[in-house]
């Protein structure tokens, strides 16, 4: 059996996803990292049909894809949609999962060097632990009709600690915590498996709307979800001892007259729109370490606590976990590349694949 994986190998390729609410990535073995763009589409809206006759619909007609429709999004023309596919961290639109895969692999396809492959790409995906049985099987479907050979799914949480340089064959355990835009986990990676793990949809586009939510009661201003991440980006600091007296300057519509509006939003109006959605991440840090068996505790003690996820780099998430926790914490660094690092780490050595417990129930 070894020999025919070894004889298809040559003459395929390895692709690794990492597919985040809000970011899909795309690592090709030997070539890294080939693809880092927004998970949504835009497409001509569903016609909507009443009746036992009604017509059957054919397949939705895709205009934008990535980047792209995201510049469309809250701007896009009566007739189209923008979408994500994925909402925290689940499948929420199987067809429009299933069209921005098949565009993403068609351009992955299309690079010269693969062309001598005759067969179909082994694709190794991350998954949040959160998520069931039936929702495990709904993305091994569509990237199985997006062209895979095979299809293996692992643990979010163990990527990203094989993503930050963790052994799979060691003992030793870490605290890691991803942050990503819609959930957050957090668990005990030890030996390439999870011993403890927990989870929740909130994330950083929970603080996003926090942050339109504030400004619509304080100031009476609606604004866009991008205008909230661009602040939340650019001023956003949860350190209350590392406060700087910046200030962003945010549009958007008046309520009551509803003409176009400006104000400036201090740093310490931000957080304090976006502190109780954060102490809800802080309090599963703490309430996982609580359950964290005594005999990890050493490890996690000499080790700290990890942040990783694109929501890592909010400013000083970090110090508000280690003063609850009394843990050492630290961001690694580009936090939101930590899950396709460790993708890339079982792309590129499959023999990795045996040390690490793959996910079940499919």
């Amino acid at each position: 059996m070894n020999k025919l994986q070894n004889f298809i190998a040559n003459f395929s390729w390895d692709i690794g996803i990492d597919l985040g609410t809000n970011n899909t990535l795309i690592y090709l073995k030997g070539k890294g990292v080939v693809l880092n763009e927004p998970t949504m589409l835009a497409r001509v809206k569903r016609r909507r049909f009443s009746g036992l006759s009604a017509p059957k619909v054919k397949k939705t007609l895709s205009v934008a894809f990535g980047a792209k429709a995201k510049e469309m999004w809250n701007r896009e023309p009566q007739q189209l949609e923008v979408i994500s596919p994925i909402k925290n961290g689940i499948v929420s639109d199987m067809e429009g999962l299933e069209m921005l895969l098949d565009y993403y692999l068609k351009l992955i396809y299309e690079i010269p060097s693969l062309y001598p492959k005759l067969f179909r790409p082994r694709v190794i995906v991350s998954v949040p632990g959160i998520i069931t049985g039936v929702q495990k099987r709904a993305v091994k479907t569509v990237i199985l009709s997006a062209g895979a050979r095979e299809v293996v799914l692992v643990e979010g949480l163990i990527l990203a600690a094989l993503g930050v340089g963790l052994s799979t064959e060691k003992t030793d355990g870490v605290v890691v915590v991803d942050i990503g835009g819609g959930k957050t986990e957090v668990g005990v990676v030890s030996m390439g498996g999870l011993v403890i793990g927990r989870g929740m949809a909130l994330a950083g586009d929970d603080l996003d709307r926090a942050i339109i939510n504030y400004v619509r009661m304080k100031y009476n201003l609606m604004v866009g979800p991008n205008s909230a991440e661009r602040v939340k980006i650019d001023i956003g600091n949860m350190d209350p001892e590392g406060e700087s007296k910046r200030s962003a300057l945010l549009r958007g519509r008046d309520i009551e007259t509803g003409l176009p509006k400006g104000i400036k939003i201090s740093e310490a109006e931000v957080r304090e729109a976006m502190i109780s959605e954060v102490q809800k991440i802080v309090k599963l840090v703490a309430g996982v370490l609580d359950e964290t068996p005594p005999e990890l505790m050493e490890d996690v003690l000499k080790r700290g606590v990890i942040l990783t996820g694109g929501g890592a780099g909010l400013k000083g998430i970090d110090k508000l976990i280690e003063r609850k926790t009394k843990i050492a914490t630290r961001v690694v660094e580009e936090p939101d590349l930590s899950v396709i690092r460790g993708i890339g780490e079982l792309v590129e050595n499959t023999n990795r694949l045996n040390t690490v417990r793959l996910v079940g129930g499919i």
